[in-house]
């Protein structure tokens, strides 16, 4: 007969769920970073048709610039967490190392997610948006539609992918042979990792509109096709309230993405309940 009066043991550090805490994308558009303002103008340069001949009257046509200036107005954004003297005092852990730690990850994916909204808004699709069952020579197909909009490797070219279609990648011998990359991707956990691939960089990112579903959205952009304006670092703050004994922690960006020229972006919608073969 086993022992009545046993004795049970907490763990004091905390085991953080799983979630990301960084920013994936913030070196993938083009960047501006604010002192003050709400607001944050881009500088775009149009593009030039071809060059003309000299007309009849003996002199040489001027072209008309087509600069426009697209506008970022930022948001600001929050994460706050209180917690009454009682609740740190019972808590197995440090309970506000938990809530400092929890405010910073919240406010690193924010970022991304700012930077997504941006690409949701995309209005070139691949396949005109059918959700597809992506092969390799799909995937080569995608790429060259932004080529073909005059985006060249030069403009660094990036690839969200979903968890699904980045495992579906992995399936090509191409994304995985040294003959097309320079890096090994199957050395140590280098599964994960971006990838430079046919002139532009791949990245698994698990925030993505409608992941493992069967319309799942996949962005293919160059990086002067997004803009996102953020002021500064991300506020942070943490203290003690004596007068009603809690403890709090807040963290606080402002931050804006749009698309500054849609023809940097294609949305390719994937199926990715599709089995792999």
């Amino acid at each position: 007969m086993a022992y009545a009066i046993t004795k049970m043991q907490y763990r004091d550090e905390w085991v953080v769920a799983f979630q990301r805490g960084e920013t994936y994308l913030k070196d993938c558009v083009t960047k501006e970073l604010m002192i003050s303002g709400l607001t944050a103008s881009f500088a775009l340069q149009g593009a030039a048709d071809r060059m003309t001949k000299r007309g009849t009257n003996g002199l040489i046509p001027s072209r008309n610039r087509s600069d426009t200036q697209p506008t970022i107005t930022l948001e600001e954004k929050h994460t706050k967490e209180t917690r009454t003297g009682f609740d740190v005092f019972t808590a197995p852990a440090n309970l506000r190392e938990a809530m400092q730690n929890a405010s910073a990850l919240t406010a690193s994916r924010e970022v991304d997610y700012t930077i997504i909204d941006a690409l949701a808004t995309a209005t070139n699709a691949y396949a005109g948006g059918a959700a597809q069952t992506m092969t390799f020579g799909k995937t080569v197909d995608a790429l060259t539609e932004l080529f073909e909009l005059d985006v060249m490797a030069g403009n660094e070219i990036t690839c969200l992918w979903t968890p699904k279609m980045w495992g579906r990648l992995l399936t090509f011998q191409e994304f995985k042979s040294a003959d097309y990359i320079d890096a090994k991707p199957l050395v140590g956990l280098a599964l994960d990792r971006p990838k430079v691939w046919m002139g532009a960089k791949h990245i698994m990112h698990n925030g993505l509109p409608n992941k493992g579903t069967a319309t799942a959205s996949n962005f293919i952009f160059a990086k002067p096709a997004v803009g996102h304006a953020i002021a500064g670092d991300v506020k942070v703050d943490a203290g003690y309230n004596g007068e009603d004994d809690y403890s709090y922690d807040r963290a606080t960006i402002y931050d804006g993405a749009t698309i500054l020229q849609q023809a940097g972006v294609i949305k390719v919608v994937t199926d990715d309940t599709a089995a792999f073969t």
